[in-house]
């Protein structure tokens, strides 16, 4: 009985420690490839808004709990796994600077991006949070 008892404290401790180590590589990372965080690498060409800061952190923290959850369950869910790589994904655009996403600027042009792309960013932001939310509820409950 007590190795089974060790054996769950092991996997939860290892869970939280990648979770903590997803969420602050995923800050770094992110925030530095999108200008959020200053970096000599890249410079942003639109003015960082105040929920690029909150996106950014929630994007980083639900990712990296999705990852413990997942660490610490050891079960692959397919649906779950796309909806969280979609939720990052989605993150990242929607704190990402409209005007330096080569894509998007293809597709719409700069002033299409600036019209009709940055004004829905917030809005890819929540649903971001939502789908990332929903992954870890659906990994918890699972």
């Amino acid at each position: 009985m007590e190795g089974w008892w060790w054996d769950k404290m092991r996997s939860t401790i290892n869970g939280v420690g990648i979770g903590f180590g997803v969420t602050g590589a995923l800050f770094v990372v992110l925030g530095g490839v999108t200008g959020i965080l200053p970096n000599p690498l890249f410079i942003r060409m639109t003015a960082i808004q105040w929920h690029d800061y909150l996106f950014l952190l929630l994007t980083s923290v639900l990712s990296g709990i999705y990852c413990g959850v997942w660490y610490h369950k050891k079960k692959t869910r397919r649906a779950c796994n796309y909806v969280a790589t979609g939720g990052v994904f989605g993150g990242l655009f929607s704190f990402g600077c409209a005007v330096c996403n080569k894509l998007l600027v293809l597709l719409l042009g700069v002033s299409g991006v600036m019209t009709y792309f940055m004004p829905f960013q917030p809005f890819l932001g929540m649903t971001s949070v939502g789908l990332l939310s929903y992954g870890i509820y659906k990994q918890v409950k699972g």
